[in-house]
């Protein structure tokens, strides 16, 4: 038997390499959050280009509440329920969530980009954060395919096996 290369987290057994994603959905969540709450979190001078983009507030917070909660679920039953109980829909639910969360943070990009070069001629300090967001999303989009395709490949090979078994 192969030894993990780093022990298991508190998060769950199947946590200890998916603490990016864990970070993300939680701030999607926060992020909800914090725009639901009172105030115009949208018209401070870093995120004004996103607004002017057309995004509204409760819809934001709509998307980031629904794509976080179901990532930290799809995480959740990755993580605690038995594998040939979940299987790889998890994994794909997380990938799904992981992809929606890169488009979100390169469209905060992209705007921010184009603010820089058309509008302010000048850079925002956000574009290095959501530009390292959104591309640490598409990394776990890939890890959470290759995760999926892992578990439906071990799920065929123990049925399999129990086949066989019970012959």
């Amino acid at each position: 038997m192969r030894k993990p290369l780093l022990p298991m987290h508190p998060a769950g057994p199947y946590s200890t390499y998916r603490l990016f994603e864990w970070c993300m959905a939680t701030m999607m969540v926060l992020m909800a959050f914090t725009l639901a709450l009172p105030g115009d979190t949208m018209e401070r001078a870093a995120l004004k280009p996103i607004a002017e983009m057309g995004f509204s507030e409760p819809n934001m917070a709509t998307a980031f509440a629904s794509v976080g909660a179901v990532r930290i679920c799809a995480l959740f039953l990755n993580g605690f329920i038995n594998n040939a109980l979940v299987g790889p829909k998890g994994a794909y639910a997380r990938a799904a969530g992981a992809g929606i969360g890169c488009l979100i943070m390169a469209q905060f990009t992209f705007a921010l980009v184009y603010d820089a070069l058309m509008v302010a001629n000048a850079p925002s300090l956000n574009i290095a954060v959501f530009g390292t967001l959104a591309g640490f999303e598409a990394l776990s989009v890939y890890i959470a395919v290759l995760d999926g395709v892992s578990r439906k490949s071990r799920l065929g090979r123990a049925v399999v096996d129990l086949e066989r078994v019970l012959g």
